[in-house]
Formats: structure tokens, C-alpha cells, sequence
């Protein structure tokens, strides 16, 4: 089952808006409250920014900056583990105007790799424009991010959570994707278009649970984890090598030119499910988030929960799962 859920601005209102994700996955109970919170501040943090009149690409940078140190989400220092018991951070984030876009993989020592990879974005000058591993981290050093050591990123939810996996033999990466596991599976994202109409996009994970080392998903590749154009921008969450298989933040916008952002956002869903299924033919899962030039937006997602929240200058912000 697919949940759809549009949120736009009232016809004929102008203005700021952002939609934020924490991730979709069959999120427990017991960490429902702590999610929805990490949310209510993101939303009030690029709200805050964007009344400030700061740009799109500042607002979403700060958004998942702050869902990346809050510990509730898999992401910075609530990311999940490794199969050597590591935290490995992939970030990416896009500019709708320029369609320029930063990226980094397989960041191990530092807390926000969304910053690093807004750097990349910002100095980069096209030369490069997605750093991995040791390259990334080098470029991370020369920018004047502070490093941390690795243990420092590893929370005890997680560890446990990977001591828990590490005995089970047989589980693979996908199995959390394909079902009612209580494992996260998720990113954070931020989509935003600022007062000047100018579109943005950001997207950070900690990657699947108890993967190889080096793995890396959608989450920091262009079009496929986020993606920004001057007619819309989207964020994914979910199995990665199916989302990068459909490229499917890239196909979400290129379908608003034909239809709301709703129903692109839920054909998106559905094409992903549809397309790209595992050896027992399960159909991926995921969500994503969806937000046009006109201030329509969209959420859809075929997991059992996905934690959201958006706003809209003249509205009231608001968060669920």
C-alpha cells in the first residue's frame, strides 16, 4: 500500500516553504516521540532561516544539519552500523537554479557531512562535485571541519542494534526494505523554495544496517536521493539500490510538468515498487518528498511509517508519522 499525502500553499499564496523527512521505515513506538520532536525542530529551524531571508541551499544545509546531530535519526550521530561495527556517513545536496550539486561518501570522522558537502558544492567550482572516503575527508580537513574519532559517532541504539544483527547469519541489507522490521532503513531530508522562488534539495544518511563497509546507497547521488531543478525539488528515503536504480528523485520532478506534485510523488512510489523487486519478487519500498516551483507539494511512501512535517509562510508548521 502506497500513502500519499499532498501539502501546498493555498492558491494564489506566495512565499518560503519546506518539507522535511526522518526517514520511512516501520519506526517503533518506543522511538515515535524522540522522531517527532528531532522533526518539530527542524521545521522551526528552516522556518526561522527562511523568514530570515536566507537561500534555499542555506535553509536545507541547516535542516539536516540539525536532524544529522540529533540523535533520533539515522543520520550523523544516530547512524546505524557497518558490518565491522563503523559509522559511515553519505550526504549530497543540489541547487534547483544552477543544478549544481556537492557529495560526499564514506565519511567516518567528522559529525555533519551535509556541510562538507555543501563545501564541495560551494568550492568545488565544478572541478569535482562528489568526494568519497578519504578524499572526501581530506577535503573536510583542508575546509576547516573539525575531525572527531569514529567511536564518537557510534550511539548506544545502535550498537546494540548491531550486536543484535551481527548473530543473525543469513540477514542481508534488503531484508529491511522488504519488510516489518524494526530497523531503520531511512535518511533525513530537506526540500525548499525561499523567498526569491529559488528551489533546493539535501539528502544525509547513515547508510543500511550491518552493510559492507564502503557501501554506498542513493542517498548522496544526484537525481537518484535528491534532486533540484528550477521547476521542483525532491528527497528519497528507502532502498537505496532501487531508488538509484530508478533514478528516482530525478523522474518525480521531471513528471511535474504533467501532473501535481501528489500524484508524482505516489508514481514515483509505485514505479519504484513496480520496477525493481528482490529474489523473492518483493516489490521495493521507500518514500519520498516532493515540493514545485508553484508551492505544491507532496509526501508518499509504501513503508508503514515515514516521519514528516512541513510549512508554509502564513501557515502553521506541523509534523507526523
Amino acid at each position: 500500500m502506497i500513502v500519499v499525502e499532498p501539502y501546498c500553499r493555498p492558491p494564489g499564496h506566495a512565499g518560503p516553504m519546506l518539507l522535511v523527512h526522518g526517514g520511512a521505515w516501520n519506526i517503533p513506538d518506543v522511538e515515535c516521540d524522540a522522531h517527532l520532536a528531532g522533526l518539530q525542530i527542524a521545521v522551526e529551524t528552516g522556518k526561522n532561516a527562511l523568514q530570515a531571508g536566507n537561500s534555499a541551499l542555506q535553509v536545507v544545509a541547516e535542516v539536516v544539519a540539525h536532524m544529522e546531530g540529533d540523535g533520533a535519526f539515522d543520520a550523523g550521530c544516530g547512524a546505524v552500523l557497518t558490518r565491522s561495527g563503523k559509522v559511515e556517513l553519505d550526504a549530497g545536496i543540489m541547487d534547483g537554479t544552477a543544478r549544481h550539486f556537492g557529495s560526499v561518501a564514506g565519511i567516518q570522522h567528522f559529525r555533519h557531512p551535509i556541510k562538507i558537502a555543501l563545501s564541495v558544492l560551494e568550492n568545488g567550482g565544478r572541478t569535482f562535485c562528489f568526494l568519497s572516503g578519504a578524499g572526501a575527508e581530506k577535503f573536510a580537513d583542508a575546509s576547516g571541519f573539525s575531525r572527531v574519532k569514529n567511536e564518537n559517532l557510534v550511539c548506544l541504539r545502535e550498537q546494540q542494534r548491531y550486536d543484535s544483527l551481527a548473530a543473525q547469519a543469513a540477514y542481508h541489507t534488503s531484508h529491511p526494505f522488504l519488510a516489518d522490521e524494526d530497523v531503520p532503513r531511512g535518511t533525513v531530508g530537506c526540500v525548499a523554495i525561499d523567498q526569491h522562488g529559488k528551489l533546493a534539495a539535501a539528502t544525509s544518511t547513515g547508510g543500511t544496517p550491518f552493510r559492507p563497509d564502503g557501501r554506498v546507497g542513493d542517498s548522496p547521488m544526484p537525481g537518484a536521493g535528491f534532486y533540484a531543478s528550477p521547476d521542483g525539488a525532491a528527497s528519497a528515503t528507502g532502498w537505496g539500490e532501487a531508488i538509484a536504480s530508478v533514478s528516482m528523485c530525478f523522474a518525480a520532478v521531471q513528471q511535474l510538468s504533467s501532473c501535481s506534485a501528489e500524484d508524482a510523488a505516489e508514481a514515483a512510489i509505485r514505479t519504484l515498487g513496480l520496477q525493481i523487486k528482490n529474489e523473492d519478487g518483493q516489490g521495493a519500498t521507500g518514500g519520498i518528498i516532493l515540493l514545485s516551483a508553484t508551492g505544491e507539494g507532496g509526501f508518499a511512501f509504501s513503508t508503514p511509517r515515514m516521519a514528516r512535517g512541513g510549512w508554509y509562510a502564513g501557515g502553521d508548521p506541523w509534523v507526523r508519522i
